[in-house]
């Protein structure tokens, strides 16, 4: 979602690991490049946060109250911490500032202490909620910039990003996360092959029991002879201008809850069955992977 080509697609869903090496990265950031940056994204978040308030006022108070925190995260204020917040400064003092005024401010502001910035991250929680993934990439790069701005970002600096990134993770369980997208589809497509001929059929019928999506296909239809010749297959579901892929082998399930669970919700369509004598096979995916793809072509890793 950030165009710079040292971030992730999408900061805030990255793992932990690709984290560590995007503070390396800044660590050893060529000077230049890193003030470029730090100030083109300032504007950039300093703008959209104002446009969030009637005046916007609060938006550049917002954008200091999360600079300031990044800052006190190891509760030191270091010379070139204050070379590059210098203007925050000067304005809160409302005249030029030195390094030791604004260490005497930021002492008196607590933010020597250890856990002062709490209250800020409550703050960009609410923030978040209200704002698209680019911006809350964008808020965390910079408070990444600005703990990286003496070439080291220290471990309690870590701690302090990764408590703004880890609330904002998907903790679902990637079934769940699937089952919930195909319901706002509603519809979705099944893509098979025939010999050397792909097949695809649009599908409305899923089934999440015991932590796995099921499909149902009549056995009678080709689709079920395709899926028997060749297991490879794909689901697609979209919704508006996002979609999901999943693909894998069709493993086929003969258990009886899976029908009951067809007469409850469809009761004509197991009674059609029922009364022409035809049969549903029911197959889940096994062995492949998904992924979340937005308009934009951002692509998320959901397994």
């Amino acid at each position: 979602m950030i165009s710079n080509p040292l971030i992730p697609n999408n900061l805030v869903t990255s793992s932990m690991s690709s984290f560590d090496t995007l503070c390396k990265k800044i660590e050893e950031m060529d000077p230049d490049k890193f003030a470029q940056l730090f100030n083109e994204k300032s504007v950039d978040v300093i703008s959209k946060l104002s446009n969030l308030t009637a005046d916007g006022k609060d938006g550049v108070y917002i954008y200091m109250e999360f600079i300031l925190a990044s800052v006190s995260a190891d509760g030191k204020l270091s010379p070139n911490e204050y070379l590059l917040l210098k203007p925050i400064f000067d304005q809160i003092a409302e005249k030029e500032t030195s390094y030791e005024d604004g260490v005497e401010m930021f002492n008196a502001m607590g933010l020597n202490k250890p856990g002062a910035y709490q209250k800020v991250i409550d703050l960009m929680v609410d923030i978040f909620g209200m704002v698209d993934e680019k911006l809350k990439d964008d808020i965390i790069l910079i408070c990444l910039l600005v703990c990286g701005i003496d070439g080291e970002i220290t471990e309690d600096e870590k701690k302090w990003i990764k408590q703004l990134i880890e609330p904002l993770q998907l903790e679902i369980d990637p079934m769940q996360y699937i089952n919930g997208f195909l319901d706002k589809a509603g519809v979705f497509t099944l893509a098979t092959t025939c010999r050397d001929q792909p097949r695809m059929r649009v599908l409305g019928l899923k089934i999440l029991l015991d932590g796995k999506i099921y499909f149902a296909v009549g056995t009678f239809k080709d689709v079920y002879k395709q899926l028997q010749a060749n297991p490879k297959c794909e689901i697609l579901a979209y919704v508006g201008e996002e979609f999901i892929r999943w693909d894998g082998k069709a493993v086929f399930s003969d258990d009886a809850r899976l029908m009951a669970v067809v007469e409850n919700v469809m009761p004509q369509l197991a009674a059609l069955y029922k009364e022409m004598g035809w049969k549903l096979g029911f197959f889940t995916l096994e062995g492949g992977s998904a992924e979340y793809v937005s308009v934009s072509n951002e692509k998320i890793k959901i397994f």
